[in-house]
């Protein structure tokens, strides 16, 4: 195998020079470096990657963690997050075992994460004393993370009320709201869901209480695996979509709605996976949506295009958040000055889960 002092001395050139012609780094004469890289072509010559990487102290790859592989959310993130990495060099690793010591064995410029409560973990163990550029997305601007990194922040107020004000538009006052019993994310859409339909109550002229519409479903934790929030769910083997975590929660809701004198009208989910797994426990027991109870979801996610029924939901834009989170660590990586949060816009997609309401009064 060629090295490079065997292209200096076939090229007559000193090893220094051929250095910064293959690293492209350091003045060479335009003719002078063609040259030398037409002999290490020649004899074969080629750089070991790893040599390079140490020399430029940069390998041009990024780690993204995720907690769940199975949800259709992080895969529309990772994709997202490996399109914009190849378009500017880079390449994205995938790790969702979130095992954060290994790191210290990886060649990666920085990390990438889909999810807040996984970037805080990260950053009160490994993170605390491994210093390395961070991105990640939270659905909370004011999120107390051990130390401040750059965000892409979901504008969770904004889904809230593009959700209530699409279910108002079709007729809905009595508008429930369906989510696990665990997560400080489910917590916050939870506090923004009630402030808002409380001004509804209030405009409406409605007695109810707001919790008479709220359903709170979980799975056990022989269930789920572990009792860590959120679960970080490690790599799946073969078990079937109704065995995914968010999916079986909406069933669980479905029972305890069909259990319930719960009045609402329509639901909004805390996600699309929830959304699609109360759809089914309800059309299972013999109800249809969107003719007895209407539903509409929060993610907008890429497996809506194929179930029976297209769910109606709020986009949170999965894979553009994947880019510009990518985008946001590959400027910190190389020098330029992204926002330090970054607001998303997420959009409302209709679907066929959505009734308009007639009738006139309380709906």
């Amino acid at each position: 195998m060629a090295t490079r002092k065997d292209v200096a001395r076939a090229a007559g050139v000193s090893v220094a020079s051929v250095s910064r012609a293959v690293n492209n780094s350091g003045y060479v004469k335009k003719e002078v470096k063609e040259h030398i890289l037409s002999v290490a072509d020649s004899l074969g010559y080629n750089p070991n990657p790893i040599a390079l990487s140490l020399q430029s102290r940069r390998t041009r790859q990024l780690i993204l963690y995720l907690n769940e592989i199975k949800a259709p959310y992080n895969l529309q993130f990772f994709n997202g997050a490996t399109r914009e990495a190849y378009k500017r060099g880079y390449s994205v690793f995938l790790d969702v075992h979130c095992d954060f010591e290994r790191i210290k064995g990886y060649l990666v410029d920085g990390v990438l994460f889909s999810l807040d409560i996984v970037a805080e973990k990260f950053l009160n163990s490994v993170g605390a004393n491994y210093h390395i550029p961070v991105v990640t997305v939270t659905n909370d601007a004011s999120s107390a993370l051990p130390h401040p990194v750059h965000s892409i922040v979901i504008d969770n107020p904004k889904v809230i009320d593009t959700a209530v004000d699409y279910l108002i538009s079709k007729g809905h006052k009595l508008i429930g709201f369906i989510l696990p019993k665990r997560g400080r994310d489910a917590e916050m859409r939870l506090k923004l869901f009630k402030s808002r339909m409380n001004r509804e109550f209030k405009k409406f002229g409605i007695g109810l209480s707001i919790d008479d519409l709220i359903i709170c479903a979980e799975i056990g934790d022989e269930e789920s695996g572990n009792n860590i929030d959120p679960p970080l769910i490690f790599q799946p083997s073969d078990e079937q979509f109704e065995e995914y975590s968010s999916f079986k929660i909406g069933y669980r809701a479905a029972e305890h709605y069909l259990d319930s004198r719960n009045p609402a009208t329509a639901f909004l989910c805390f996600n699309d996976d929830i959304g699609y797994g109360f759809m089914r426990g309800i059309e299972k027991s013999g109800l249809c949506v969107p003719s007895d109870i209407s539903v509409m979801g929060i993610d907008g996610i890429y497996l809506r295009e194929w179930f029976e029924k297209k769910l109606t939901t709020v986009s949170l834009g999965a894979e553009n958040l994947g880019a510009v989170a990518t985008g946001a660590l590959i400027d910190l990586l190389e020098g330029k000055k992204p926002k330090f949060l970054i607001w998303s816009s997420p959009a409302l997609l209709e679907g066929e889960t959505v009734k308009v309401i007639q009738k006139e009064g309380l709906s």
